[in-house]
Order: structure tokens, then sequence, then C-alpha cells
């Protein structure tokens, strides 16, 4: 049973940061960013409305677990009264067993080690930081809570590629979806404002992307698959691509298969297709210079994204609502405008005023211009959402 004080840490790998919340009775009271600067690790702290950044020794990631709790002490973040609850850590696995929120023990890490020879580079930085968990909180409960266990009730059809079936389900091959921590928190944000329309599209857009298609607050589909490199044009990720055209590069650039997963993963998308950045506010800047790659990289992204709001309606027999999350859907009002400008045909228009001035909006901002069917913008709080998941399953 959950403590009449839960204080659970949120564990948030990626490929180049790692992420820790610390919430305390559902509330954060603190954050920690690592990530590399100038060839060095720098740690942001973010703790009672004050900000603090620190520098490293560290060369990388697999020890930095080490720092969390003295700079939580440091910083007064917690005293010696307080004791942790439980560790929840987001986890993107592709395999059907990791459809679920579970407690990690030896079952659970054999079976990250072995989706890990599937997927490397998604598996084995979480791999290594329940190692280090481990490590540094011997007596917590760590959760490992799914990334995709909200896309689970999509339907069958939803689920398959179009290939041999009997194949697909030995080797577990199968679209699981990704991002549904994410998504799984806008809709919480939506119910708890009586603001969840029946067919709402949502687009999670920030150095990952994809669009879901949620009716009644389910997942019917998302664009993301077996792993998180399908779908749309993201910050360094090809999304669709012609199996054809991977190893005709795979041939050309004498990759071997995980190099070749390496570059579709981290030199392609926008910072490939541009040659320059993968960040939309220097692709921007960079289009209004003149720089043709640029704009051609940031006309993809958009026309992709309206491809899969298409999609996605279709999937659901129509749209009520549509819904921007994430860095770039919160922050970049210039691209929300670019992927509306088409899709006025699904009844959306929107309001260029109330567009403009809905920069990470803290409550759900309406940027449609009426008759319009809602164009909501929706802070998406991923950390929240894996403190509930935790709390949830503490308490089953």
């Amino acid at each position: 049973m959950v403590s009449a004080k839960s204080i659970v840490l949120v564990v948030n790998p990626g490929s180049a940061s790692r992420k820790y919340a610390l919430f305390a009775d559902g509330k954060k009271r603190a954050s920690i960013h690592f990530e590399f600067e100038n060839n060095r690790i720098i740690g942001n702290i973010e703790y009672a409305y004050k900000q603090q950044s620190l520098a490293f020794d560290d060369l990388n990631f697999d020890d930095i677990s080490r720092h969390i709790l003295p700079l939580f002490r440091e910083y007064n973040v917690i005293n010696e009264d307080d004791n942790l609850t439980a560790i929840g850590i987001r986890v993107v696995a592709p395999s059907s067993r990791f459809l679920q929120d579970e407690l990690i023990n030896e079952d659970v890490e054999s079976a990250l080690e072995f989706v890990q020879k599937k997927a490397p580079l998604h598996v084995t930085m979480v791999l290594s930081e329940i190692k280090q968990l481990k490590n540094y909180f011997p007596d917590l409960p760590i959760i490992a809570v799914s990334d995709s266990a909200f896309h689970s009730t999509k339907p069958d059809w939803a689920w398959h590629y179009s290939i041999d079936t009997d194949l697909a389900y030995r080797l577990d091959l199968k679209r699981f979806g990704y991002h549904g921590i994410s998504v799984g928190s806008v809709v919480q944000r939506l119910k708890d404002d009586d603001a969840l329309q029946n067919k709402t599209i949502i687009c999670h857009l920030g150095s990952g992307c994809s669009v879901s298609a949620v009716v009644d607050g389910k997942s019917v589909d998302t664009t993301m698959g077996y792993t998180p490199l399908e779908g749309l044009t993201m910050a360094t990720r090809s999304g669709n691509i012609d199996i054809a055209v991977a190893l005709i590069i795979k041939q050309e650039l004498d990759l071997d298969d995980d190099g070749l997963e390496r570059y579709l993963n981290n030199q392609s998308g926008l910072l490939g297709i541009s040659g320059s950045s993968d960040d939309i506010r220097q692709l921007l800047e960079s289009e209004e210079q003149g720089d043709e790659r640029a704009k051609l990289a940031l006309k993809i992204f958009g026309y992709r994204i309206q491809q899969a709001i298409g999609q996605m309606a279709a999937s659901m027999g129509g749209v009520d609502c549509i819904v921007f999350s994430a860095t770039i859907g919160e922050r970049s009002s210039i691209m929300r405008g670019r992927i509306m400008d088409n899709i006025g045909y699904l009844g959306f228009s929107y309001n260029s005023k109330l567009n403009d001035q809905a920069i990470e909006p803290t409550e759900i901002t309406d940027i449609s211009l009426r008759p319009s069917k809602p164009i909501l913008v929706v802070e998406t709080d991923e950390a929240a959402e894996i403190v509930r998941r935790v709390e949830l399953y503490l308490e089953r």
C-alpha cells in the first residue's frame, strides 16, 4: 500500500540525457536533468522555484544515478525523515511482455535483455539505468512503467504488419506504439478539466513525434510501430522509409545492421534533410536566411503530420478535437499554424492571435477560430503520469 506520504522518484532515461523528478503525494518537489554540454555532463536541478546548474566529471551516464540523492539532500529537497516509497522508470521496449506496468525483478530484467538483442538502441539505456538504481536504492521497489501500455486498447487490425501472421506472432512483430505515457497524461488532463472529446487526435511533437487517435479516452491507433522509429519525420529519426532504400543506404555506407539502425535513428529526420540542425528554431532561422534544405525539412515535417492527422481521422471515422503537445507542439506557434493551414477540410481553423499567444500554456488553451472544432494546446507531464501509474500499481 502507498504510505501516508508517498515519495516517488521518477526516472526517464534518454539516449542523450537522463531525467529524474521527485514527487511527494503526487506533487513535484524537484527535478534533475543531466545532459552533455561542451563534452561535459551538466546537471540542472529545479526546486522550490529555483534553478541551479552544476558540472560533473563523469565521462558518460553509466554511474550518474549516484548524484541524485546527494543533490536532493544538498538542496533540502528531502530530509533525513523522508523515506522514498518507490521508483518509477519509463520503459520503451518492443514486446507484448511490456504492454503493462510491473515490478522489476530478475524475470523482468531477463525479458529486457532478450528484447535488447532486437532493439539495442531503445533498451540498453533502460537496463543500464535499472542496474544503477538497484545499486543506489537497493531496498526500493522499481516499477517499469510501460510507454506502450496506453496503446494496448488498439483494435486487432491496428497492431499488424502485412506479413505472415504466424511469423509475426512467433517473433512478436507488432505495432506496439510509444509516447503512451505522454498521451495518457494529456488524456488525464482533458478528463480532469471535462474537456475530453469523443474522437480526439493527439499530436505529440518533440524530438520524437507521433500522432494518436483516441476514442472515449482510449487509443485506437498511433503512428509509431514496433519501435519509435516508425511514423513521422522526427528530429533525427527518418520515420517511415522504404526497406529497399534502407538496404541501399546500408550497402553504400558499408554499415552493419546496428549501424543502419543508428543512422536512421540518429542521423536522419530533420537533421538529415537539412544537413545542419535537428532544432525547429534553428531551422526556421535558416529558412528565413534562404536555406533551401532547411525549408524542405520543415515542409516535410509538417506535411507528414498533416498526412497522419488525416490517417487518424480515418481510423476513427471522423474527429472532434485536435491536441498539440510536447516541446514543439506546446512552443512552436509557427509549426502549429503551418500544420493547421491544410486540414480545414476536417472542420478546423485557428485564431492566429490566440495561436501566437499559446507558448507553453499551463492551462488547456483553445486556439480555434469559431465555429471551428476545438484545437487545444495541452502541456504534457510524463513525470506526473508515471507517478500516477506507480501509485495505481502499488495500490493493487
